[in-house]
C-alpha cells in the first residue's frame, strides 16, 4: 500500500519519473505498511541513521523507497544513509542523480534470499527522467545485503544496506 501511495504521490506531485511513458506504478507496486515521517535532524547537524527508523526495517522494500524518496526528494545525505558506506556520500549521489529533473523508478517486488548468515535483496527497475523526457531510461539493479538475526551483529549489519547499483553508473560498496 505504501509503495503504492508512493508511486500516486510522485506521479501527482511530479516527484521522480522513468524515460519510458506513465504507466499505472501502482498496479505494479507491492503492498507495505506506511510508517510516520521521523523528525528531521537538527539544524547543523547531518541526517544520522538513527534518525530514520525504517533504516532499521527488516524488510527490504521499506528501505529501497526510503532512499528512493531521498533521492527523489534531492536529499543527498539521507540517500547516503542507505549505503552506510563512507565513498558513497551525500556529493557522490547528486553527482549521479543531481542532473535527474524528476526522478522516478519504476521495480516490481524485489527478490529476496538467504545466504551463510545474510540475507540479499536484488531491486532492478527502470530509472527514468519525467521532468526530461529525452533523457534515455536506464535499466539496472540494485543489490542490498542484511545480517540475518545472528548473535553479536551489531545493528548497522542487521539492517538493509546498499551493496552496489548500476543505474546510472556502477556504484559499488568500498572495501573497508
Amino acid at each position: 500500500m505504501k509503495r503504492a501511495a508512493l508511486a500516486m504521490a510522485l506521479l501527482a506531485a511530479g516527484c521522480g519519473g522513468t524515460d519510458e511513458p506513465a504507466q499505472d506504478e501502482a498496479a505494479a507496486a507491492p503492498p507495505t505498511t506506511p510508517s510516520a515521517a521521523p523528525a528531521l535532524p537538527g539544524p547543523g547537524r547531518a541526517p544520522q541513521v538513527a534518525d530514520f527508523p525504517d533504516l532499521a526495517s527488516k524488510d527490504c522494500p521499506t528501505v529501497v523507497e526510503f532512499y528512493l524518496e531521498a533521492l527523489s526528494g534531492r536529499e543527498w545525505d539521507k540517500a547516503a544513509l542507505v549505503w552506510n558506506d563512507p565513498v558513497i556520500d551525500g556529493a557522490r549521489l547528486e553527482s549521479v542523480f543531481g542532473a535527474y529533473k524528476d526522478l522516478r523508478l519504476e521495480w516490481p517486488e524485489p527478490l529476496v534470499e538467504g545466504a551463510a548468515g545474510s540475507s540479499y535483496c536484488n531491486v532492478s527497475g527502470k530509472l527514468t527522467d519525467v521532468g526530461d523526457r529525452a533523457k534515455a531510461m536506464v535499466e539496472g539493479t540494485m543489490l542490498l545485503r542484511r545480517v540475518n538475526d545472528v548473535p553479536g551483529a551489531t545493528p548497522d549489519q542487521l539492517r538493509w544496506t546498499l551493496q552496489s547499483s548500476t543505474f546510472v553508473e556502477r556504484l559499488e560498496r568500498s572495501q573497508h
